[in-house]
């Protein structure tokens, strides 16, 4: 069995690179079959991360409020563009007509400069937020022109010379692009923490390999070459690594925060923003023992508002809600750390009590009269108000839950409601 467990660890450790193995492998068969396939492939992967990267972080904005992701999010949108229009120009394809290689050759020193600049942008710009109108605005307008002057006007300077290979506009271009990437890494080093671990090592990373691709980039004479296949590769790695370590945890950490959210909102009140009904039997029956939890000891004191239909009917409803807000903060600050304050509807509240005795639930209740007292002194609206309160305590091995509970401390309520009346 401990063989086994070795062997397995074995090959989990070495799966990732045995993946890569096999992938170059099929990847170079392609290239050497056809290489314009192979150079689909690859520039096909990036655009589909690149699209990626922008739906991510332009639909998670809501709930993660990354700044750097949503500015990479557009600019990575754009250089999809120009990739897009990279690879079909390739020589080769023959999907538009009449261009050569210098004209691809220009489109991917295009996108990578627009690519190198936003990243070294990225960091400082993610500080100062720019309306989303603006910045697509700037990137529609400076995409357009490229296109325009490459395909169109043909005034883009010359990168690839057929029978002579690559120019020196090009190879400075590369060497330009790879010093903005090492000013984008020492930009992202300044401002790690803003970031996150886990997102400045894969961006750093995803960098730095993008700084071979490039460096590759400057020692090719033939656009089906050797060090073409080299930059490529190097191409894919770097935006596996934006896949696995920005598209997958960006994600998962959207799912996780909408997850939350609809489960914070189905056991809250939305008016007041306390645990509603459901929320509190959840809570009770964990307290209870009955989620296969230590049981203790609960109490359950059930308040009702007196006097709140007179709020209602002299101030309208928009004064009644307010007047209910202002009773669930009072209520929520005349609880105790572990215990919880609820709405279950109207204006019927309860405190529900962790590890608690009949004296202090004594305690809890003067507590919450004294508040509200000193609250109706304080406001001419809610003058005449008051509170009645039952209360209910359960012990392990006691019969009932929190159904029974709410029932009783329901009944209780309502007698010195009663009594109140009585007495008036």
């Amino acid at each position: 069995m401990k063989e086994q467990k070795n062997l397995k660890n074995v090959i989990r450790r070495f799966r990732p690179a045995g993946t890569w193995l096999l992938v170059a492998f099929a990847l170079a068969v392609a290239a050497s079959r056809s290489y314009l396939l192979f150079h689909t492939l690859v520039e096909g992967f990036s655009i589909v991360i690149a699209i990626a990267v922008h739906i991510l972080a332009t639909r998670t904005f809501k709930h993660s409020k990354n700044a750097f992701l949503l500015y990479l999010g557009t600019a990575y949108l754009f250089v999809a563009i120009i990739d897009v229009a990279h690879t079909m120009t390739y020589y080769g394809m023959n999907v538009f007509l009449g261009y050569g290689p210098n004209t691809p050759t220009q489109l991917w020193i295009a996108g990578r400069f627009v690519e190198a600049v936003s990243l070294f942008l990225a960091p400082m710009l993610a500080s100062r937020p720019i309306p989303r109108s603006a910045l697509l605005g700037a990137y529609g307008m400076t995409t357009s022109i490229l296109l325009v002057s490459i395909m169109w006007l043909k005034v883009f300077p010359v990168c690839f010379i057929e029978g002579q290979g690559l120019t020196a506009f090009k190879v400075a271009g590369e060497y330009a692009i790879s010093i903005l990437i090492v000013g984008a890494i020492l930009q992202l080093r300044s401002r790690r923490d803003q970031l996150g671990r886990s997102l400045y090592r894969v961006m750093v990373a995803s960098m730095a390999v993008n700084i071979v691709a490039e460096l590759s980039f400057t020692l090719y004479t033939d656009v089906y070459g050797i060090m073409n296949f080299v930059g490529h590769m190097a191409r894919l790695v770097a935006f596996y690594l934006i896949y696995r370590g920005v598209v997958i945890p960006g994600i998962d950490a959207s799912y996780n925060a909408v997850t939350t959210e609809l489960k914070t909102n189905a056991v809250s009140d939305y008016l007041t923003g306390l645990y509603n009904r459901r929320g509190l039997v959840e809570l009770a029956r964990q307290a209870m023992g009955e989620a296969g939890d230590e049981p203790s000891a609960v109490g359950v004191l059930l308040m009702d508002l007196d006097q709140f239909k007179i709020v209602n009917d002299l101030y309208g409803h928009l004064t009644g809600d307010r007047v209910l807000r202002d009773f669930a903060a009072l209520l929520r600050s005349s609880v105790e750390g572990t215990d919880l304050a609820c709405r279950l509807g109207g204006d019927e509240f309860v405190a529900f009590l962790g590890d608690a005795s009949g004296e202090r639930m004594r305690v809890v209740s003067e507590r919450i009269r004294e508040a509200v007292g000193k609250w109706a002194a304080s406001d001419e609206v809610v003058r005449s108000l008051g509170v009645s309160i039952g209360s209910a305590l359960w012990e392990p091995g006691s019969p009932g839950d929190i159904e029974t509970l709410l029932k009783v401390a329901d009944e209780r309520m309502y007698q010195e409601k009663q009594a109140k009346k009585a007495r008036a």
